[in-house]
């Protein structure tokens, strides 16, 4: 495939561009980011086309495009934010606090305070959230985006075996914390341990 011709980038367009919004979308949080993200996912896929390896899978390709796309975004925002808030606040202020993030509580909102401001759903995307950068990620790609742990080894270079155990570490972390607010069934604890072994690629 040449992702030089218009008419084949378009083709690729036209199949993958909602599944790669919606991951954007899911990795960074904000409508318009998740559209720059995936309008530039599409020029590096023009503009690096020849690095794009016969044979493979375009879509997994893309796919790791938009992600790294999307991560080196949060990173760029994450470092925005601590130089922000650790600037010195201005003398006056009214604060003891040397600096902006002295005055801020934790971004984590206690687990019964998570459970009552929101309905389990969301609950679930912000523990997502939390989750660690390559577990957040095999999640959202398994779990909202169904692929097979073979696309989503290539998606992140790894073995199929190195991604299971990411799903499985993921999945007891966030089990622990919907036990922790409240929101697992009080039996779930043996059940979920059984079927975390038995995982296999479907």
């Amino acid at each position: 495939m040449d992702l030089r011709d218009p008419q084949q980038l378009r083709q690729v367009y036209e199949a993958n561009s909602k599944g790669l919004y919606n991951l954007a979308y899911r990795l960074v949080g904000d409508r318009q980011w998740a559209e720059d993200i995936l309008q530039e996912t599409f020029v590096r896929a023009y503009t690096r086309a020849d690095t794009f390896k016969e044979g493979g899978k375009v879509s997994t390709w893309m796919y790791r495009i938009c992600m790294n796309l999307a991560y080196d975004h949060l990173r760029a925002r994450r470092y925005r934010a601590v130089a922000s808030l650790d600037a010195p606040m201005a003398a006056g202020s009214g604060s003891e606090a040397a600096t902006w993030s002295a005055t801020l509580a934790s971004r984590i909102p206690p687990a019964s305070v998570r459970a009552e401001a929101k309905d389990t759903e969301d609950c679930v995307r912000s523990l997502i959230d939390e989750l660690p950068e390559r577990e957040r990620t095999v999640v959202l790609l398994r779990q909202y985006h169904g692929m097979t742990f073979k696309d989503i080894a290539a998606v992140l270079g790894l073995t199929s075996r190195t991604v299971q155990n990411c799903l499985r570490r993921a999945k007891e972390k966030l089990f622990y914390s919907l036990k922790e607010a409240g929101l697992a069934p009080a039996d779930a604890g043996s059940s979920y341990a059984g079927s975390s072994k038995g995982a296999h690629d479907g």
